[in-house]
């Protein structure tokens, strides 16, 4: 059973510093979140104060802190508040949260604004860049096993894995699972393994391609257990209709449940040109982050195929950092059917209830129709 978050509110730094001393001496519990509020309020520490402050919050909260009522004075302080708080271990690419990954012992740096600051343009770090406007950070493993459906699972898949976000996240909170990673990228194998995982964990990652049965072979070899597999949906609409078959298919036979993220239902008539997405540290820092359409190719509103990028630019230059093209935007409705031609069962995460449930069920009661939603393929 999923246990509720518990949030300390510190309204004073008097009471904040009580609040971690405590947590030090072992005298309290870690909470999920700790609160500041009112005075309690980190951006009007110096910078020194502030890096120790959150070395201390880094070490005392298990997922995060809140920081509702910062407020910065100029670019200037903006971005070194910023810098100096994801450089610690923290993220906010979650509205009002700090974020880092779950009781993580690591100081990961979330900062590439220095980065630019320092080279422009091309020195920006695309994964962080791509991480900070289009990841999806409101979901991770563990929402989808404290459900009925995932209650067994022991093994996380994470196909087409990139930087493996999913399960590096995920691993944190389950570190008794056994994680299973593959893609093409050699690059990114080296990127993954290189990254500080807990010494206990159970993962591999294979170097194969989706669109070979003998990898999802290997992929079931490596697993233990139920099995959930994940695939984000920058990385499914890439595949073409008979792929996707391919992928279902075989998904399924290797897995024991298949997810794929889709997008929120929309027209492409509705989508605008270039999708501006720059958040306050970029614009702080002088340059903007958008989705802009291939030139001379329009979306096609009856195939759903699109062709953009993923752009950064500042006033010296523009630089491609990520390329959609002859991507489809995959539909429920469409996966829907590619299921039940298959014979799968076909269910969706209902983001209230918090469980897997029948497409033909609970709809209007869920945020489907006007967001992301997480649909899941099974054998019958």
């Amino acid at each position: 059973m999923d246990v509720p978050d518990v949030t300390r509110r510190a309204s004073s730094t008097k009471k904040l510093e009580n609040i971690l001393t405590a947590i030090e001496a072992g005298a309290e519990p870690k909470p999920d979140w700790i609160e500041l509020a009112g005075k309690c309020d980190p951006s009007r520490l110096s910078t020194n104060e502030l890096r120790e402050l959150v070395a201390r919050m880094h070490g005392s909260v298990l997922r995060g802190f809140k920081a509702n009522e910062v407020r910065t004075k100029g670019k200037q302080h903006l971005l070194d508040y910023w810098t100096t708080v994801s450089q610690g271990g923290f993220h906010d690419f979650a509205e009002n949260q700090w974020m880092k990954c779950y009781d993580s012992p690591f100081v990961e740096n979330y900062d590439y604004i220095t980065a630019y600051q320092e080279g422009g343009i091309d020195a920006l770090d695309p994964y962080l860049v791509y991480g900070s406007v289009l990841g999806t950070w409101e979901y991770s493993v563990e929402d989808f096993v404290n459900t009925e459906l995932g209650a067994d699972v022991t093994t996380i898949v994470e196909p087409l894995a990139g930087t493996a976000e999913f399960c590096y996240a995920g691993h944190f909170r389950h570190p008794e699972f056994n994680y299973v990673m593959f893609d093409l990228d050699s690059a990114a194998k080296e990127y993954v393994d290189g990254k500080p995982w807990l010494e206990q964990t159970q993962r591999e990652f294979i170097l194969g391609d989706a669109l070979e049965e003998s990898t999802w072979e290997a992929v079931r070899a490596a697993s233990k257990g139920t099995s959930l597999a994940y695939i984000g949906k920058q990385s499914q609409n890439f595949f073409k209709v008979k792929d996707l078959l391919k992928i279902l298919e075989w998904g399924t036979k290797h897995v024991d449940h298949l997810m794929l993220e889709v997008s929120e239902p929309y027209l492409l008539d509705e989508e605008p040109s270039i999708d501006e997405l720059t958040r306050p540290e970029q614009r702080a820092a002088g340059f903007k982050v958008a989705l802009d359409d291939v030139d001379d190719l329009p979306a096609n509103p009856l195939t759903n195929r699109l062709d953009f990028y993923l752009i950064a630019w500042d006033k010296q230059q523009r630089r491609n950092l990520f390329s959609y093209c002859d991507w489809v935007g995959w539909q429920a409705p469409t996966l829907t059917a590619l299921g039940r031609l298959l014979d799968l069962e076909v269910r969706y995460f209902h983001d209230e209830n918090l469980e897997f449930t029948s497409v033909d069920l609970d709809t209007d009661s869920s945020e489907c129709r006007s967001n992301n939603t997480f649909m899941l393929f099974s054998r019958k």
